[in-house]
């Protein structure tokens, strides 16, 4: 598929920020938000927008940092920038329903489900290697500092669980990114307190619709995986009404993104930065490409 076959539009509005891709054939269609990771806006999530616009979806990529226009740090981000665009896109007159689905990726997936959990607007999440609490403003990103909040409501800083608090100099981590067990957020999560990781995990039971949770065993960002489970086990235990699901693909690593996208060019058996071998992590779009379908169906 040529990535440009469905083209974007610029959105800079009151009500939302990003990239629009409108769906194919007869409208009005169902309406997504995709959410970008801490790599920020126009990146692979573009292309995976203009795939669901491509099987009939009106798909808004909310852009809320590292685009023209918006902040250049993930941090202090308000949850009202998603609810309004939930609420402009199901204002237009080719978007059905009164409910949007949305799509995240990494901390996006971090930020669907917190979405979803505040904001009756959300019928339906798919979170790709999120987590089940919420994580400070990535304090390697320029301008950001240590413990900074970075998802805020009606202005007030949401609860984290703070990261740099419970990484030491003897654990030898020199980079944030890219690294083997331990890392930065296993070691947050293991040495944090039971009080502090209950104030920062997200309610995921608040979610109104079916919630897909997908993980890759070998994520080398953040335990995906351990936190995917969390979150599920948390639906379980309060009887989620709704169906749900942890799509776990323990071969792969951080990159499970858009499918059918493997270049041919690298060897398959090679083991991406993020973890998981180039192989493991196209399988694994692949499978949550199909899942991730049958979910927003339930728009």
């Amino acid at each position: 598929m040529d990535e440009t076959f469905v083209s974007g539009e610029t959105i800079r509005t009151e009500g939302a920020c990003g990239q629009l891709r409108s769906g194919l054939g007869d409208g009005p269609h169902p309406g997504v938000l995709v959410l970008h990771g801490a790599g920020g806006a126009r990146g692979y999530e573009q292309t995976y927008a203009a795939m669901l616009a491509e099987h009939g979806y009106t798909v808004c990529c909310v852009e809320y940092f590292g685009a023209p226009g918006t902040r250049d740090a993930l941090v202090d981000v308000p949850l009202e920038e998603f609810r309004d665009a939930a609420h402009w896109l199901l204002d237009r007159p080719d978007v059905a329903g009164d409910r949007v689905g949305v799509v995240g990726f990494s901390r996006g997936g971090e930020a669907s489900l917190v979405v979803g959990a505040q904001f009756d607007a959300v019928g339906c999440v798919v979170a790709y290697v999120p987590s089940c609490y919420r994580w400070p403003a990535p304090s390697w990103m320029d301008g950001v500092g240590e413990d900074q909040p970075t998802w805020t409501l009606d202005g007030e800083a949401l609860p984290h669980l703070p990261i740099d608090k419970y990484v030491r100099e003897e654990d030898g981590i020199d980079e944030p990114l890219g690294v083997p067990e331990p890392n930065a957020a296993s070691l947050a999560i293991e040495r944090s307190t039971a009080a502090e990781r209950n104030r920062a995990a997200i309610p995921v039971e608040e979610i109104d619709g079916p919630v897909l949770l997908v993980s890759g065993g070998q994520d080398t960002i953040w335990p995906c995986a351990e936190m995917a489970d969390r979150a599920a086990a948390r639906l379980a235990d309060h009887d989620h009404p709704r169906q749900f699901e942890h799509l776990e693909n323990p071969d792969a690593g951080h990159a499970i993104r858009v499918p059918y996208r493997f270049d041919g060019e690298t060897d398959p058996g090679e083991t991406h930065e993020y973890g998981g071998t180039y192989e493991a992590n196209s399988l694994a779009a692949a499978r949550a490409w199909h899942r991730t379908l049958s979910y927003l169906d339930h728009l």
